[in-house]
């Protein structure tokens, strides 16, 4: 079994990994499952995605739309996701992997900062994923996400190795977001949980 090398960096990080030509936010475009987060609103849901889709005629994916979908724990398999619609536009000034959140419909008036804080590959197992941070708002604590996805490996519970994969990954992931002391990060991930669903 090989397991990515996980590498985070602290919220505002200069890190050239999170710069303009080095950060791919067309890789970062598509579909994502929360696996694991330390915001309130995740708990006692399940399924939770975030699909970033750009916009045509904007460049450089420096604006995209953003579809959070998630159930209530307690809902039926195949019930229709509640469904929470944005858009995403790069932070002026900051790297290249820094966003402000603005809600679609009746939610134009709900603002949100957040950033990637690290992001990679296991090239042998074909698992992706992302951490994200997210600066407190009027309506929400701050927060971090882990997000995980893949092409290659099939529905997480049909394979016995391919969920210790996932498993052995998230817990990598936890314990390397732990250690960043900067921004209130290591404090937040004591608060962590784990996301049932899709991941």
């Amino acid at each position: 079994m090989s397991l990515a090398e996980i590498n985070l960096h602290p919220p505002s990080s200069t890190h050239p990994s999170l710069s303009e030509g080095t950060f791919d936010r067309s890789w970062f475009m598509g579909k994502w499952g929360v696996a694991w987060s330390t915001l309130p609103m995740w708990k006692g849901k399940k399924d939770v995605t975030i699909t970033y889709t750009p916009i045509p005629g904007t460049t450089d994916h420096t604006k995209f739309e953003d579809l959070v979908e998630y159930r209530k724990e307690s809902a039926s398999e195949g019930s229709k996701p509640s469904t929470v619609k944005g858009v995403d536009t790069l932070t002026p000034g900051a790297n290249a992997a820094t966003f402000d959140w603005k809600g679609s419909s009746y939610l134009f008036f709900v603002h949100s900062h957040w950033e990637v804080l690290g992001y990679g590959k296991d090239e042998v197992d074909g698992l992706e994923w992302a951490v994200t941070f997210f600066s407190k708002t009027l309506f929400t604590p701050a927060g971090i996400d882990i997000y995980l996805r893949s092409s290659s490996l099939p529905e997480p519970n049909s394979n016995s190795q391919d969920t210790t994969i996932r498993s052995d990954l998230l817990k990598k992931i936890v314990s390397a977001v732990s250690e960043i002391s900067e921004g209130g990060v290591s404090a937040l991930a004591r608060g962590g949980f784990e996301v049932p669903g899709i991941v």
